[in-house]
């Protein structure tokens, strides 16, 4: 380190230059500034000085007796002597051209100064006639005509523009009185060019001198300034290669260079640590001995083709080798292997090494292991190429195109199945807009449609696009709003729904036929109840009768064999009856259409038809709607009837409903007998089980009609259980509405 005093000293030695050249500057500046006062107020004496001579040899031309006749009024004009003093004043103003004015003032007894005559002919627009007036008399003028002392005065401003005038009085030789004053006016512009031309030499002069100051301290300054860059440029080289050798050896990329002859001159710790080589073992070596670790033999490199020309690199390493600007980039496969096994993915950018005077003394090249990141590209476009595939090989349209607010816009993307769909190809698709394939009618719905997608993100509806041939053909699209390089975008998937529209005008056809035809069957259905209702009627008048004979029999007949036949007739006519009042319910069964029900309201209304005194009756049902047959309540009526009827010393009867399994479980259960085991399906058939076959038959049919399943589960002796399943879509957890 420098002890400060030298420090101190040597930074004076390297400002003083600095210091003097300010002093000089300013002496010669000031010397410079000083003579040109000194020249131009020399001059300006001397200019004024020859202005007073020249007016004074004009003033002995005039005749003063002339001048004194002089008014000083426009009737001068026609004075001989006017005349002869203005022929002489033109002639002094021709004469000499720097002069341009030369006049004669004369001030009258109230002080008013007026012009007696002038140099400027009459046409002229600077002619002043006799007797005009000139207000703007300084006060030197004045003091002539007072004094009649001659004197000069300017740069001073009038009408005429801005002079420097000599004021030389003409006065009578007989009394010494001023008869008037010759004015001499000179342009200020004029006189200030004569006094820079005085001047001129010694600004010349100063500008020289400040010239040769500034090149004594240029080249001073050039010499102590080489003296300094040939003191540091050693200790700068040395640095600049250790600071060069320090950035390199700490770059994360491996990184090597060569010289011009092939040779390793720097490998940093980067390159140690990819290929396994010191750089002990390498610097100093050339042959190819760096391409060792790469492709286990001696080849070129980037590093090498930096050296070599444009046509070379372009003919030998088409497609793997790139140039931008002043480097070579490559990605390439080596036999480097890495720490799990795999070989080594390498990217490599090579630059030549030039000296101050550009020629090439040598290469660096930077080499990245990106294995990781091309194995990610790879996955990454086998998974763009398989989504690619799907959405190319789709049975739906696929669109994806730019949206606004206003509607759609520029299609971008297309798969096959739209074109097929539409009979354009790619290109065309890709050069056209959705509003070229839309209908007229769709243009109203677009802003809408615009709107509600921007607000949901999602949407389907159903549309008509153009084909090429201008056929009008029906989609539905299911559109999804996303972002496509920062802009909103839209992927439609189109679908064809031409057979959907003609299978559905074919179910209108067939659904109108079917009404037809249903309505044709409840005709008939309704006449075949009527003849029912009245076979039924004549029936069982009849059936009446003859149950009222056999009941006079009874009473008259004595004989117990005749009496036993009797009662077998009874009951025949009874098992009559109630067929056909089973038949009478039957009937009814699904002549309208399933509805909603409110289940607790179902159970309250059949209870209400029955006594179940002192049954008690407990309902845990819920908020449940059923979906069923409009004689749903004969159900529960039929489950009260054969408790009361069936069920031995019954109490209790309590119903509740649960969900389970996706479906409602509707339980009736009592406290009665039950239902034996082997006859837990016997009697929803129509046999003969303590006469209860017909009812519960009819509640199975009944629940059938919407999928409701009844079944019997409960223990003998213990009870009844039946069991209601109610499917998914036939029930509702809603309060009644």
């Amino acid at each position: 380190m420098m002890p400060k005093g030298l420090a101190d000293k040597k930074e004076f030695r390297n400002r003083r230059p600095d210091t003097w050249l300010i002093i000089g500057i300013l002496l010669i500046i000031a010397g410079g500034i000083a003579l040109n006062l000194w020249m131009a107020q020399k001059e300006d004496r001397s200019l004024r000085g020859d202005l007073l001579a020249k007016s004074r040899l004009v003033k002995v031309g005039f005749d003063t007796d002339d001048l004194e006749s002089l008014n000083g009024t426009p009737a001068d004009l026609s004075s001989p002597a006017y005349i002869a003093a203005k022929q002489q004043l033109m002639r002094v103003r021709f004469a000499d051209p720097p002069i341009r004015f030369v006049y004669l003032m004369k001030q009258r007894p109230d002080g008013t100064v007026v012009f007696l005559a002038d140099s400027e002919p009459p046409e002229s627009e600077n002619y002043s006639p006799p007797g005009q007036e000139y207000p703007e008399a300084s006060e030197e003028m004045l003091s002539v005509f007072a004094t009649g002392v001659e004197t000069t005065e300017g740069p001073l401003s009038d009408r005429w523009g801005t002079w420097v005038s000599s004021l030389t009085p003409v006065t009578d030789p007989k009394t010494g009185s001023v008869i008037a004053v010759l004015g001499m006016d000179m342009d200020a512009r004029d006189w200030n060019i004569m006094m820079f031309e005085a001047c001129l030499p010694v600004i010349i002069a100063t500008l020289i001198l400040l010239f040769l100051l500034l090149v004594f301290t240029y080249a001073h300054e050039m010499n102590e300034r080489e003296r300094r860059i040939l003191e540091e440029s050693h200790r700068e080289i040395r640095e600049s290669e250790h600071r060069l050798n320090d950035i390199i050896n700490f770059l994360p990329d491996a990184t090597f260079v060569i010289d011009r002859g092939g040779r390793v001159i720097t490998w940093n710790r980067a390159m140690e640590e990819m290929t396994g080589v010191k750089a002990g073992d390498i610097l100093g070596k050339g042959d190819f001995e760096y391409a060792l670790p790469f492709y286990k033999k001696r080849r070129p490199l980037l590093i090498n083709l930096v050296l070599e020309p444009d046509n070379t690199i372009i003919r030998q390493y088409t497609g793997g080798v790139h140039r931008q600007g002043d480097f070579l980039v490559t990605e390439t496969d080596t036999d480097l292997v890495r720490p799990d096994g795999s070989h080594a993915f390498l990217a490599a950018r090579a630059s030549p090494l030039r000296d101050v005077d550009g020629n090439i003394v040598g290469a660096i090249e930077s080499i990245r292991d990106i294995t990781f990141r091309k194995k990610a590209e790879l996955e990454l476009k086998s998974r763009e190429d398989r989504l690619r595939l799907i959405l190319m090989n789709i049975n739906d349209g696929l669109l994806i195109h730019r949206i606004s607010q206003d509607g759609p816009q520029d299609i971008l993307e297309v798969n096959d199945r739209i074109c097929q769909l539409l009979g354009y190809s790619r290109q065309e698709l890709l050069r056209m807009s959705i509003q070229d394939i839309d209908v007229p009618e769709q243009q109203k719905n677009v802003a809408a449609l615009a709107g509600e997608l921007f607000a949901r993100k999602h949407i389907i509806f159903e549309t008509e696009y153009f084909n090429k041939a201008r056929q009008r053909i029906p989609v539905e699209i299911s559109a999804s709003l996303f972002e496509m390089d920062n802009q909103p975008a839209i992927l439609a998937i189109v679908r064809d729904i031409t057979e959907r529209k003609i299978l559905e005008s074919e179910m209108e056809h067939h659904t109108a036929e079917l009404h037809r035809f249903s309505q044709t069957l409840q005709h008939v259905n309704n006449k075949l109840n009527l003849m029912n209702r009245i076979t039924r009627h004549d029936i069982l008048n009849q059936l009446t009768a003859i149950v009222g004979y056999l009941d006079l029999m009874k009473e008259k007949v004595t004989d117990p064999g005749l009496q036993d036949y009797i009662a077998i007739e009874l009951r025949a006519a009874k098992n009559i009856e109630d067929q056909i009042m089973f038949t009478k319910d039957y009937q009814d069964i699904g002549s309208q259409s399933p509805r909603w029900f409110d289940l607790r309201s179902v159970i309250r209304s059949a209870a209400e038809k029955l006594t179940l005194s002192p049954v008690t009756l407990s309902v845990d049902t819920g908020p449940s709607q059923i979906y069923a047959d409009p004689m749903f309540e004969k159900v529960f009526y039929t489950l009260f009837e054969n408790t009361i009827r069936h069920g031995r010393n019954v109490t209790a009867i309590t119903i509740s409903a649960a969900e389970k399994d996706s479906r409602l479980v509707i339980v009736y259960e009592d406290n009665g007998g039950g239902v034996p085991a082997g006859h837990k399906e016997d009697i929803f058939n129509r046999k003969y089980f303590r006469h209860t076959g017909f009812g519960l038959f009819l509640c199975r049919t009944i629940l059938g009609i919407t999928g409701i399943i009844i079944r019997e589960t409960g223990e003998p002796e213990k009870g009844v259980r039946f069991e209601i399943l109610v499917p998914a879509d036939a029930y509702r957890m809603e309060p009644p509405v």
